[in-house]
């Protein structure tokens, strides 16, 4: 009876001795899983807030609220957007007011440059094209004409209505370069023009009310076509209307900050830079607008 009961006792006993076994190598699978998802994650920053100072256009046209979520998602960034013309968009970087820029206006990046406030070089990385819209009878008769100078030759000629975005954006400069290529200045004794001081989006649409012609750049005019009943894209893609987009990092030592309290963060704007980039958002550049216009909005440039 004893040797029974000892044979019962040991079989329980390697029975716990098993089960205990299970138990800890279920345990340790448990405990291993997070380790190895934690290890995966990136580091928090240490400043996550990155503010950028941008043309409406990227903004308007959709492209920044598409890209940026995928940016924010991998690195644990927040990126707080400016969306201004290119002079006021520069002017909160030079205030200290932006990490970095992604603007449109060469003249005003180089300016920028060598007064000693970037960090960087010019990162030029995609364009479109600008493109001249107006009224679907074109009265000036522009559809035809071979460069946006000689299209912005017959609006005046004909004193057909044109509506300016008269905002220091880069948008505006274009359109004053493609006036001085044209020998043409028009001002406010000309009631043909109309300078409304806005955005690319509000200028659309009072361009739109008035049934004017209009420059913009191609993205932002596919993103609101369908409230732009009065308005037609007729001038597309002439050599004088290239739009080319840089990126430009902001000098946390630049001189002007000396005695200011600015704060620059350095680290999340190369983080933008360096993303902005690369490949992944060249691949959801490419495809960007693809699925609602049948047409990309952005291209890149090609190193």
């Amino acid at each position: 009876m004893t040797k029974k009961l000892l044979a019962l006792f040991l079989c329980l006993a390697m029975l716990l001795s098993f089960a205990a076994c299970a138990g800890n190598n279920d345990s340790t699978t448990a405990q291993s899983t997070p380790a190895q998802s934690t290890s995966g994650e990136q580091k928090a920053p240490e400043n996550p807030t990155i503010r950028l100072a941008t043309t409406t256009s990227v903004n308007d046209s959709g492209l920044l609220p598409y890209l940026l979520p995928a940016f924010e998602k991998e690195t644990g960034y927040k990126v707080e957007v400016a969306s201004a013309g290119t002079g006021i968009a520069i002017g909160y970087a030079k205030s200290g007011d932006a990490d970095l820029l992604l603007v449109h206006s060469k003249s005003q990046e180089e300016a920028f440059i060598s007064e000693g406030y970037a960090s960087t070089e010019r990162l030029s990385f995609m364009y479109n094209y600008f493109v001249i819209c107006g009224p679907e009878n074109d009265p000036a008769k522009i559809a035809d004409a071979k460069t946006a100078a000689d299209a912005f030759k017959l609006i005046a000629e004909s004193k057909s209505t044109f509506v300016s975005r008269g905002d220091n954006s880069g948008t505006h400069n274009k359109e004053t370069a493609i006036w001085e290529s044209a020998a043409i200045t028009p001002g406010e004794s000309d009631s043909w023009y109309v300078s409304v001081g806005s955005g690319m989006g509000d200028t659309l649409t009072k361009a739109n009310e008035m049934k004017g012609y209009v420059l913009t750049d191609k993205a932002t005019y596919l993103s609101m076509k369908d409230s732009l009943n009065n308005l037609k894209l007729l001038k597309e893609e002439a050599e004088d209307m290239k739009n080319t987009y840089s990126l430009l990092g902001v000098k946390a030592d630049a001189k002007e900050f000396e005695g200011k309290n600015v704060k620059i963060n350095t680290e999340g704007a190369n983080a933008l830079i360096e993303w902005l980039l690369g490949d992944e958002a060249s691949a959801l550049i490419k495809e960007y607008g693809k699925d609602k216009y049948g047409e990309a909005l952005f291209f890149l440039i090609e190193k």
